[in-house]
C-alpha cells in the first residue's frame, strides 16, 4: 500500500467499528487513509506498529492471516477518551471473538488495541498494553463482580445478572447462569487469575473494560484482558464477554 496519505478515506464511522470489516473485506488502503500517521496498532498475532512503513505490513498479515473469513458486528460503546466495538470473526467454521478499542490521545493521536485469542499451540503471554490504573472510572457493578471474583464469592457474582445471563468466553463458548455452567465458570476464573482495571468505556448499555490479569495458577507476568459488562432492562446484568489469551 502506498504511504500517501493525504486524499480523504472513503470508511465512515468509528474507527474502531469500521477497522475489521475493512481488513476482512480487503479494504486496505481505504484503512490505511483513515489511520493517517497518528495511529499505533497493537494486535495479539502481529505486535504493535505505530509508524507509516510498519502499519500497512501488520494490516496486510491480518488480512490474509483472516482471508475468507466473516465477521458479524455484536455490540459497541462510547466512552470519554474510548470507543469499543466487539464482533465475532467466522473462518472455517470457527469462531473468534474480538474487542477493537480505540482510544482517542491528544494531538489526534489515537491507539488502537485488539482483544482475541491468537489461536496458537503454545500459548503466548502478551505484556500489558496498558497499567492497572485503581482510578480508572468504573461502574459500580462492575467494581462489585470484580471484588466478588477475586474473593472467590461465586454467590456474589451471580447475584450481579439475570437469570437468563451468560458469560462468553474467549473462544466463544457461553456458560449460561439457569443450567449452573456460568456458576463453575465463574469459580474457575477466580481461582486462576486477579483482575485489575485500566480504563473503561461505558455509554450506559455496555460497559468495557480494558485490564491487567495476574494469573494465580499458573503464576506468570501480568497480560491484557478486555472485559464487557452488558446491562439488561431489569438493571442487573445480562451479559459479560472475556477477551484474553486463555
Amino acid at each position: 500500500m502506498s504511504e500517501e496519505r493525504g486524499a480523504a478515506s472513503t470508511l465512515k464511522g468509528r474507527l474502531a467499528d469500521v477497522y475489521v470489516p475493512a481488513l476482512v473485506s480487503n479494504a486496505l488502503p481505504a484503512l490505511s487513509k483513515r489511520l493517517g500517521n497518528r495511529a499505533t496498532i497493537d494486535d495479539p498475532l502481529f505486535g504493535r506498529a505505530s509508524t507509516l512503513s510498519s502499519i500497512d505490513p501488520l494490516l496486510e498479515r491480518f488480512a490474509a492471516h483472516f482471508k475468507g473469513a466473516t465477521y458479524r458486528h455484536v455490540a459497541s460503546a462510547t466512552g470519554v477518551d474510548r470507543d469499543v466495538s466487539e464482533g465475532v470473526l467466522t473462518r472455517g467454521g470457527a469462531d473468534v471473538p474480538i474487542a477493537v478499542v480505540a482510544e482517542r490521545r491528544r494531538l489526534r493521536e489515537i491507539e488502537l488495541r485488539l482483544y482475541y485469542t491468537s489461536g496458537q499451540n503454545e500459548r503466548r503471554a502478551r505484556a500489558p498494553m496498558l497499567e492497572a490504573n485503581p482510578d480508572a472510572a468504573v461502574p459500580q457493578v462492575v467494581l462489585h463482580v470484580l471484588d466478588a471474583l477475586r474473593k472467590g464469592a461465586v454467590e456474589r457474582v451471580l447475584a450481579a445478572f439475570e437469570a437468563s445471563a451468560r458469560f462468553v468466553d474467549p473462544d466463544g463458548k457461553a456458560y449460561a447462569k439457569k443450567d449452573g455452567s456460568m456458576a463453575a465458570f465463574v469459580s474457575d476464573v477466580g481461582s486462576r487469575m486477579q483482575i485489575a482495571p485500566a480504563g473503561a468505556a461505558d455509554d450506559g448499555r455496555c460497559c468495557c473494560v480494558e485490564a491487567v490479569i495476574s494469573r494465580t495458577r499458573p503464576t506468570g507476568d501480568p497480560e491484557p484482558a478486555a472485559l464487557t459488562f452488558e446491562r439488561g432492562d431489569s438493571g442487573l446484568l445480562r451479559e459479560l464477554r472475556f477477551y484474553y489469551e486463555p
